[in-house]
């Protein structure tokens, strides 16, 4: 009876120990494996967002949200020119520093001039000085007045040519969002990748949601795997890694080399890239055989206006200090690029910032 009840007793110990291995087992968290897949970079004309600065006279082309309607930003009449005041002048200044692009000429049409009492024109595309409402009195309010004669012309940024421009337009404007309204928790993650990879990612998501392309969980989760520390300066060798074809590869390397020898360090020389790039759209756009032609084209535009943008921040950076970057393109502009292919607007937006973090 003894050995009877030890061996019923042995059993159940044998039991109990294989019950509880099993559930320890089935208690492991398994990571599924991160897919390769191309990134899912929308179509141009997906982008339903207004790129602008609203007025209550339309949009000018600048690095803020027409659907946005901030600072109180108004036009008016300065001195018989358009101008336009933000009576949220501070913030204003933090958002745009010192000088306000208006990347695309801005037609002052028949009614706008009639209610302004201003004359029918065309303002040029350039970087026109951010300044104090009232000379000499602390208003609060900001004014950027378009003196054509005192603009730096830079040349139009928007090419409907290319109809991946909106991918462009984007990036520098979730750039732009994402770095101002997160300055100071950016700036504590600076010695920490990872975290600000991290950070980077789920706000330029949240970014993407607001601007209609949300991000779903398997391109999320593939965002947040991507490997971004990479030496983007050889950006032949991060060309070549990419899954582009051969063809693709030969098209973007040609232009690549050839926005590498532009230097730009001023903004006539960046009026200057900025056309050759446009040129090398038109013809990629309307004369190339392409593979992929959304990916190649998506990547050429935010080489243009990648350097555009951060060109114009390194002139216009509200910091006391601010100058021009080296005339060569500097690293995290190829980041910006080759993150694209890597994982659509997320991954070159998220490159691009940790690279600027990582030098500057």
């Amino acid at each position: 009876m003894k050995k009877y009840t030890l061996l019923v007793f042995a059993l159940a110990l044998t039991t109990l120990s294989l019950t509880l291995f099993s559930c320890a087992k089935e208690v492991e968290p398994i990571a599924p494996p991160v897919e390769e897949t191309n990134p899912d970079i929308p179509d141009g004309s997906r982008i339903f967002i207004h790129f602008g600065t609203s007025t209550q006279f339309g949009c000018m082309y600048s690095f803020s949200n027409c659907i946005w309607i901030g600072w109180g930003a108004e036009a008016t009449n300065f001195h018989d020119r358009l101008a336009l005041q933000f009576d949220e002048g501070d913030e204003a200044a933090r958002y745009f520093g010192y000088y306000f692009p208006l990347t695309q000429d801005y037609v002052v049409d028949a009614a706008t001039a009639k209610t302004l009492g201003i004359p029918e024109q065309v303002i040029p595309a350039g970087f026109y000085s951010l300044r104090d409402a009232a000379s000499g009195q602390a208003t609060g309010k900001r004014l950027v007045s378009f003196d054509s004669e005192s603009a730096l012309r830079v040349g139009n940024l928007v090419n409907p040519a290319n109809p991946q421009d909106n991918i462009g337009q984007l990036h520098n404007l979730a750039v732009q969002v994402v770095l101002n309204e997160n300055r100071d928790a950016l700036e504590a993650l600076q010695q920490d990748k990872k975290g600000l990879q991290k950070f980077l990612t789920e706000k330029v998501t949240a970014f993407l949601a607001e601007a209609g392309l949300p991000v779903d969980a398997a391109g999320l989760q593939r965002a947040q795997a991507l490997n971004l520390d990479r030496d983007y300066s050889n950006y032949a060798a991060r060309l070549n890694e990419t899954r582009l074809s051969a063809n693709d590869k030969k098209a973007l390397l040609d232009v690549f080399k050839e926005a590498a020898g532009i230097p730009v360090s001023s903004p006539e020389e960046l009026g200057h890239f900025v056309n050759i790039l446009t040129e090398r759209e038109n013809h990629l756009a309307g004369y190339t055989k392409l593979d992929n032609p959304k990916v190649v084209l998506s990547m050429i535009s935010v080489l243009k206006y990648s350097r555009y943008f951060w060109y114009w921040k390194s002139i216009s950076s509200p910091h006391p200090g601010g100058s021009a970057e080296p005339a060569s393109i500097p690293d995290w502009v190829w980041a910006d690029i080759i993150g694209m292919e890597l994982g659509g607007p997320v991954g070159s937006a998220v490159a691009s910032a940790l690279v600027y973090y990582d030098q500057r």
